[in-house]
């Protein structure tokens, strides 16, 4: 990453991703303490990122450079328990240190966050400055031994020699790379960052590698420190950004608002307690979901709607939480779905002179609802709301290992509260005599085609034109493939187990077709006892528009060299072998729902999809 500081060597491009993956299985550094990461870009596909160690040649560079730049020295000063030591390049001895002026001057703050610590911070620090141009934009970087162990440090010093001797057990080794910042504010929020971690690797045992809390606590810690900072403000709009789709658990700095929050709520103690219970307690959603009662996680996703959260030095935050809006005008409803431990926030838009309560059902979710008088309403268990004729604010989080998924339904009784074509259909045959002959186009293309085919397949091209000049190819469904028509063609057999596709819009803009059936031909059979073709429907100025998305199969098949039936199932994202997709004009009728190609070119006898209650 760009500007982050770091307690371990990070790099700041995808390319280098493939990299991290090698260093993973060459891990050298044994007996530390690290916290070493490999991490993509900003507003990448949520993973739980994890500690990995270094790869072997920049750590080995790095410490070559410390033990060849001077004498290991011990300052005037400590913080608190922490005693701290300095190794600085020769000609630099004797001058003025300003990196340990800029530690000096935000010691008494440090001082006042150990006091939180149920056990003191005692780890002896190292304080280094690297020239070395092997990490991109990193800022620093902490890295600690075990508590009984010797830093990894000495190995690279010849033993009996006086650094070897005088390194305590347990160091924490802080090195800054001064190259890479801008900014005095900038350099103390980076040792503040820096020196939170050598606190949680003395506070905490085994390490910890849960970079939410890691990270997060160590990036809200640095802004208690050094009041003011906005040079992390990318972070908390990345936090925002990405919550939407990750876990709590699947953030890393940018989860600092979270700790911002808790530091309102309860106190300074409280982020820094997270990890007494072990990374058990940080690592999954599930476990990390027990840090706070139910209705408290509600509490963290109200705040962020009502926008109430500041920064620890009382500034509001640079940027907030996306409410997005959520209309059930045409959707008869909708949901709210989501990661565990994530805050969704939605604005719900009723329809126009609705007079159907709306159906709330949480799931087990912490789910509230902010009435007319500005009060949030809280729901537990699955409650009816009246009708608004403003948007009303939900906040909704899932406080467990589950997914968030809310249901909110509307009444369409008669089709008069909102879209008549929500419900579970199946679709009626189009008359013979009114379909039309879908193969056209397929005999175009073999005449297309002819020229330049070899010769020696002409038989077979004048086989398939026959086989469809002869087939009964009339449209029958508009939401049925023509499997029947083409297996047929040769001989096979083909059985639908309905007499029609069942077709389902749901309430929130799901679509699916269910086609059961079996196909044979006569030495081989394949029974689909599942055969579904889903998607995602919505209504844009008065067109259904469907997208198929996703096709699935569960079935056995059996033929001459199986003993019996065997098991055959797959899913195919962003495929679809059926028609049924594309726009639509919803018609109601008294008997049920008919559907009409959107597209005037595409209108014709048989071209309508009739649906009839399932």
């Amino acid at each position: 990453m760009n500007t982050d500081p770091l307690p371990t060597f990070q790099l700041s491009s995808i390319g280098l991703m493939q990299r991290c993956w090698k260093w993973l299985r060459s891990l050298r550094v044994l007996g530390l303490i690290t916290a070493m990461l490999c991490v993509p870009i900003a507003n990448a596909i949520c993973t739980t990122p994890s500690g990995v160690a270094p790869p072997p040649g920049v750590w080995d560079a790095h410490m070559n450079e410390i033990v060849n730049m001077g004498t290991l020295q011990r300052a005037d000063f400590q913080i608190g328990d922490q005693v701290i030591y300095r190794i600085r390049k020769h000609a630099d001895e004797g001058t003025r240190d300003r990196m340990l002026e800029r530690l000096r001057a935000i010691a008494p703050e440090i001082k006042e966050l150990q006091s939180y610590f149920d056990t003191p911070p005692d780890r002896a620090v190292l304080l280094v400055e690297s020239e070395l141009d092997l990490l991109g934009d990193t800022l620093a970087f902490t890295q600690c031994a075990k508590k009984d162990r010797k830093h990894d440090l000495s190995n690279y010093v010849d033993e009996g020699e006086d650094l070897d001797v005088k390194l305590p057990e347990g160091l924490c080794l802080v090195v800054v790379r001064p190259h890479t910042i801008v900014g005095e504010r900038k350099t103390r929020f980076a040792l503040a960052h820096e020196w939170m971690h050598t606190m949680q690797n003395g506070a905490y045992r085994p390490a910890m590698r849960e970079l939410w809390w890691v990270e997060g606590a160590a990036e809200w810690a640095a802004h208690k420190i050094v009041p003011g900072a906005t040079e992390r403000d990318n972070k908390i709009e990345q936090f925002f950004e990405r919550q939407p789709e990750c876990s709590l658990t699947q953030h890393s700095y940018d989860a600092q608002p979270f700790f911002f929050w808790g530091d309102q709520q309860f106190d300074t103690s409280w982020g820094i307690s997270l990890g007494m219970g072990g990374r058990e307690y940080l690592k999954e959603p599930s476990r990390a979901a027990e840090i706070l009662p139910p209705e408290r996680w509600l509490d963290w996703a109200i705040a962020q709607a009502e926008q109430t959260i500041t920064m620890p030095d009382g500034r509001p935050l640079p940027f907030q939480a996306e409410v997005k809006p959520l209309d059930l005008a045409e959707a008869c409803g909708a949901k709210i779905q989501g990661p565990p431990l994530s805050v969704q926030l939605r604005e719900v838009t009723f329809p126009e002179g609705s007079a159907s309560p709306l159906t709330i059902e949480p799931n087990d979710a912490q789910l509230a609802y902010k009435d007319s008088e500005d009060n949030w309403i809280r729901v537990t268990e699955t409650v009816e709301l009246g009708p608004s004729s403003s948007p009303v604010l939900f906040a909704a989080i899932m406080p467990s290992g589950h997914n968030l998924d809310v249901n909110l339904t509307l009444n369409n009784t008669d089709g008069l509260t909102c879209g008549c074509h929500i419900g579970r259909w199946t679709e009626m045959a189009t008359a013979d005599s009114e379909a039309e002959d879908t193969f056209d186009g397929a005999l175009e293309a073999i005449e297309m085609y002819r020229a330049m085919v070899p010769p020696d397949q002409l038989e077979d091209l004048e086989k398939a034109k026959r086989m469809i000049e002869a087939a009964d190819t009339k449209d029958r469904f508009r939401f049925r493939g023509a499997t029947k028509q083409i297996f047929e063609m040769d001989g096979g057999v083909v059985n639908y187990d309905n007499d029609g596709p069942i077709v389902t819009f749901e309430r929130g803009g799901t679509f699916r077709i269910e086609d059961p059936h079996m196909i044979s031909d006569g030495k081989t059979t394949v029974d689909y006892n599942t055969y579904i073709h889903s998607g995602l429907w919505k209504v844009e100025d008065g067109i259904l528009k469907i997208d198929l998305q996703k096709f699935t199969y569960v079935g056995t098949v059996e033929g001459p060299a199986s003993d019996e039936p065997q098991e055959l199932s797959g899913s195919n994202k962003h495929s679809s072998y059926v028609g049924g997709g594309g726009d639509w004009i919803v018609s109601c009728e008294d008997t049920g729902t008919r559907l009409i190609p959107a597209d005037e070119r595409e209108r014709g006898p048989g071209r309508d999809a009739v649906l009839r209650p399932h």
